[in-house]
């Protein structure tokens, strides 16, 4: 069985801070998994698709798996500081400790940073 990481693209406004939530479900129940057991969420935003290291990585949010982990949720919510980047497309992945202590990159895509109108 091959298993593929589901790209999503996210637009996110420079200098917000409002949590980025990712919901997983069962590929084949469409239900959403039971994250129980499930530690160490991380969400890390790159200049480049391909990184050779962490010199070029933007920021990296450690996230939270729901009080319920039967909902699925997972949620990331980037610093004011750390979104506060120049206006461009960067790359980004999500990984989590599943319950059976193995890594899974659950959800990669573009991290568009847009450009805020207000300046506070």
């Amino acid at each position: 069985m091959a298993l593929e990481t589901p790209i999503i693209d996210i637009t996110y406004k420079r200098g917000d801070s409002r949590a980025i939530v990712f919901k997983l479900t069962d590929a084949d129940t469409k239900l959403p998994l039971n994250l129980t057991g499930y530690t160490a969420p991380v969400l890390a935003v790159n200049s480049l698709p391909l990184p050779p290291d962490v010199t070029t990585e933007l920021f990296k949010v450690t996230g939270v798996v729901d009080a319920v982990p039967t909902t699925g949720l997972i949620s990331f919510s980037p610093t004011t500081v750390q979104s506060d980047a120049t206006p461009n497309t960067y790359f980004y992945d999500a990984q989590v400790i599943d319950g059976d202590s193995g890594l899974l990159t659950f959800v990669e895509g573009k991290f568009k940073i847009t450009q805020d109108k207000a300046k506070d």
